[in-house]
């Protein structure tokens, strides 16, 4: 029985490679940026026990890979010397042989970065015309690089004057190729500012943007003017390697101007009036000066002909803008026709806190009654006399009777 199985095993023929079998020995570059164009270049090598002709390869035929040929994908490969050499097998592919490919390539915008294995389909026929096919991988790495930059700077309060706190909002943007890890925002200060200086973003993805706050003060004896800051931006990549990007800017310290607040108009509602009639005063006041006026009070005063409420709070008047004072008040039954003149005490502060007033006057006009208004009304007013004393006496004869 022993016998019988040793003659079987010798008649079996040693198993090895049959055929052509192809390998990848070389790739340029193994490692692409997004976006990139360039030109990949393959070294193939037989290694098997046998030629192959009629070559053929087709790269990513599923497109599997951010890897796009920007030529044809799919490659005829020959050679002119190997034709010569075999009259009977065309573009031979010899055993040990290596034979360059290339392909002009263009990555994906909008791939994810990391690790590859790209596929390249061989399509060849052996000495007896049997087509064969085989996959090799082409491992090719996609990276990306952060770049961070200022997309914008914003201050609060938006204008900034000396010896006053002010908070700075940088808002730091990734336009780079690949996320910005363990982002810090660190400013170099000028002269005659101080506060915070360091910020911690965390990461910031590719097309992000993240902010970073700092609470300064521009000090007493600072001037008006353009201070320069430099935002330096550490980071760190995917891979952990470390980068910095450095962006000077400048803010703009102004010089505290004066408040002015002129009437801008006056009006009432209704628009004539009368004596002994209810209405409403509206004064306009315009702050034509160069810095804003807060807490704005105003009272009216006029010695004689009006009733009514004579203060009102405006609050905060920005410069060029325009806010009103509004007062409920009453002309009296003596109100003569004619204008009247009120004086106007304002009082407010500045960005400071400083207190001021100023006086201002202003004119009210009270119109005459109509004649035919004032005849109906003493008509009325007789004919309620006149019915009153009626009533009288019809109860005076009623008590003589009794």
């Amino acid at each position: 029985m022993k016998k019988i199985l040793m003659l079987i095993l010798l008649l079996i023929p040693p198993v090895s490679a049959v055929g052509a079998d192809f390998y990848v020995v070389d790739i340029a570059p193994s490692e692409v940026t997004l976006g990139e164009t360039t030109q990949l270049n393959i070294t193939l090598k037989n290694l098997g026990s046998d030629f192959g002709v009629y070559l053929r390869a087709i790269l990513d035929p599923d497109d599997t890979s951010p890897i796009d040929a920007l030529d044809s994908s799919k490659k005829y490969l020959s050679r002119a010397e190997a034709a010569e050499e075999s009259r009977e097998y065309f573009g031979v592919v010899q055993q040990l042989e290596s034979l360059p490919l290339q392909y002009r390539i263009k990555v994906d915008d909008n791939a994810t970065t990391g690790a590859y294995n790209v596929p390249l389909n061989l399509i060849w026929q052996d000495k007896y015309g049997i087509q064969h096919t085989q996959t090799v991988y082409l491992g090719i790495a996609v990276v990306g690089e952060p770049h961070l930059i200022i997309s914008g700077i914003n201050t609060t309060p938006q204008r900034v004057y000396s010896d006053t706190e002010f908070t700075l909002d940088i808002n730091i943007e990734n336009t780079g190729t690949e996320k910005a890890k363990s982002v810090e925002a660190a400013l170099t200060l000028p002269d005659g500012i101080t506060g915070e200086d360091q910020a911690y973003l965390g990461t910031i993805k590719r097309d992000a943007t993240a902010k970073a706050s700092y609470t300064m003060k521009v000090e007493k004896t600072a001037k008006s003017g353009a201070y320069e800051f430099v935002l330096l931006m550490n980071y760190t990549d995917e891979e952990g390697t470390s980068g910095t990007a450095e962006k000077p800017f400048k803010v703009y310290v102004s010089k505290r101007g004066d408040i002015d607040l002129e009437i801008a108009g006056i009006s009432t509602s209704p628009a004539k009036i009368y004596p002994g009639t209810d209405f409403t005063l509206s004064v306009q006041l315009e702050n034509i000066g160069t810095q804003d006026a807060k807490s704005v009070m105003v009272t009216i005063y006029n010695s004689k002909g009006f009733v009514g409420e004579f203060s009102s709070f405006i609050g905060k008047i920005e410069e060029d803008d325009v806010s009103s004072g509004i007062f409920d008040l009453t002309a009296t039954p003596t109100a003569t026709p004619g204008d009247h003149q009120f004086n106007m005490d304002i009082l407010f502060t500045d960005e400071k806190g400083e207190e001021f007033s100023e006086t201002k006057t202003f004119n009210v006009y009270v119109d005459e009654r109509p004649a035919g208004s004032l005849i109906g009304k003493l008509i009325a007013v007789l004919i309620v006399v006149a019915i009153a004393v009626v009533i009288w006496r019809r109860r005076k004869a009623a008590q003589i009777i009794e």
